[in-house]
């Protein structure tokens, strides 16, 4: 585990409790990236940072809270936001990346980037009561675009800022998708599609099929296409 690379893309409500389990678990690296500074309203379901990180860089704040509990944790600041110019220097050197993103169009973004480089990885997504985590062995378990087969356009769906979320329930589907990747790292399956109703106090897994016709893992798409569903923030 201590060779083991993993790149966290949005250090928010699900990248921070992701972060801090694969620390715990041992993991050697951990990319954090995200261009974002601390905000007060973040603290309640953003575990890594306090009222003095106020105004800091998210990944400095991160990845000092983490090596100052492991030791052993090498952390790789990453202040900038993945798009297309940076999305294959990023996501190749590592072995598994965490999809933290708040925004649905940016995570297909991070979606059809990863299978085009054949890069594992977990999606997850949280909004009010309901969240969802997906892992991705790309070329053997179905990805994003196969359970959505067309994207939304931008900003059609609210962040879990701007719905509104329990902390508690962010960081629980956080843990839930740093399990995932932990799993998918050892290559031990079955990949299911968890969906967890808090509300209800419901969780089910399903076994998603492969769509032989989805855009990313299928036939794939186009480098222009790619690039045009990468969304600045």
């Amino acid at each position: 585990m201590e060779n083991l690379k993993i790149l966290v893309v949005g250090v928010g409500g699900l990248g921070c409790p992701a972060s801090l389990v694969l620390a715990e678990a041992g993991v050697g690296t951990l990319g954090l990236m995200d261009p974002d500074k601390v905000e007060l309203s973040n603290l309640h379901r953003q575990t890594l940072y306090s009222t003095q990180d106020v105004g800091r860089l998210k990944v400095e704040a991160a990845g000092e809270f983490l090596r100052s509990r492991y030791h052993r944790l090498r952390t790789v600041p990453l202040p900038e936001a993945l798009n297309a110019s940076n999305a294959e220097k990023y996501l190749s050197v590592y072995d598994l990346v965490i999809d933290g993103l708040d925004r649905l169009e940016k995570k297909f973004f991070l979606n059809d980037w990863c299978v085009k480089l054949n890069k594992p990885f977990v999606h997850a997504g949280v909004v009010r009561f309901e969240g969802q985590v997906l892992p991705v062995k790309p070329g053997e378990t179905a990805c994003l675009r196969c359970l959505i087969p067309r994207i939304p356009p931008p900003f059609a769906m609210p962040t879990c800022q701007e719905a509104g979320v329990l902390g508690s329930f962010s960081q629980a589907i956080g843990y839930l998708q740093a399990h995932q990747a932990l799993g998918l790292a050892r290559g031990k399956g079955p990949f299911r599609l968890w969906k967890v109703d808090s509300w209800k106090r419901e969780a089910r897994s399903i076994l998603p099929e492969r769509n032989p016709s989805c855009e990313a893992c299928g036939k794939g798409l186009s480098a222009k296409e790619m690039t045009e569903t990468g969304c600045a923030r």
